[in-house]
């Protein structure tokens, strides 16, 4: 198995390579420190697998899961590793294409057992959170109706996430390579779908659902 591993702390990357590589069917690990650097790896790469974390800078991990599973170029499973047990989380994270869903306090062990079951074409959810998406999706129980993040365009969601990570306009603009307008078209569209009138609120609303942290 070639595995991509995808988390902005380095000592995490250092942690899961280590233990990945004692098994003998990983045969290739590299590491991406961010979303945007996940996606631009992964096609070059090809991995298996991708085990991705949810909340890093720039681009999160549903935003790079959703482009890299969509994507007919790559076709790697991402298994998602959060410390995020909420169901939103998880249902979030499956409805952008991830074969799996693992809480990062998990043991090695099943740590390597969730890889090689997305790796396989199977899902993998762990224990602590598989219940509780199970009653979500059994009796009817979605949250919101629909819960107004899943509103969002895809450009929005990244817009949103920059925008409460402190960056103006105009860095946005580059680094999505849009236009200023546009730009400013995502962040009025985001804010009316959120019902939010500041950035303040904004910014409240994407550290409280795990959109970014601002570490």
């Amino acid at each position: 198995m070639k595995i991509l591993i995808v988390d902005d702390h380095q000592m995490v990357g250092e942690g899961l390579s280590a233990l990945l590589e004692r098994d003998p069917e990983v045969t290739a690990i590299r590491r991406a420190a961010d979303g945007f650097e996940a996606v631009n790896v992964a096609k070059t790469f090809q991995p298996d697998v991708v085990l991705m974390d949810i909340t890093m800078p720039g681009m999160n991990g549903v935003e790079a899961c959703r482009q890299i599973t969509f994507d007919p170029d790559v076709g790697s499973a991402v298994l998602i590793l959060s410390m995020h047990t909420d169901p939103e989380f998880v249902t979030e994270a499956l409805r952008c294409g991830a074969k799996g869903f693992l809480v990062k306090s998990a043991a090695g062990d099943e740590l390597i057992a969730a890889v090689k079951d997305v790796a396989a074409g199977r899902t993998y959810l762990s224990p602590q959170v598989a219940g509780d998406v199970l009653e979500r999706y059994v009796g009817g129980d979605n949250g919101d109706d629909p819960p107004k993040y899943t509103l969002l365009s895809p450009r929005e969601k990244q817009t949103l996430q920059m925008l409460a990570e402190g960056m103006s306009v105009k860095e946005i603009a580059y680094k999505l390579e849009l236009s200023d307008k546009t730009v400013h078209a995502f962040r009025a569209n985001l804010m009316d779908k959120l019902e939010i009138k500041s950035i303040a609120e904004l910014t409240k609303y994407a550290v409280k659902h795990g959109i970014t942290t601002l570490d």
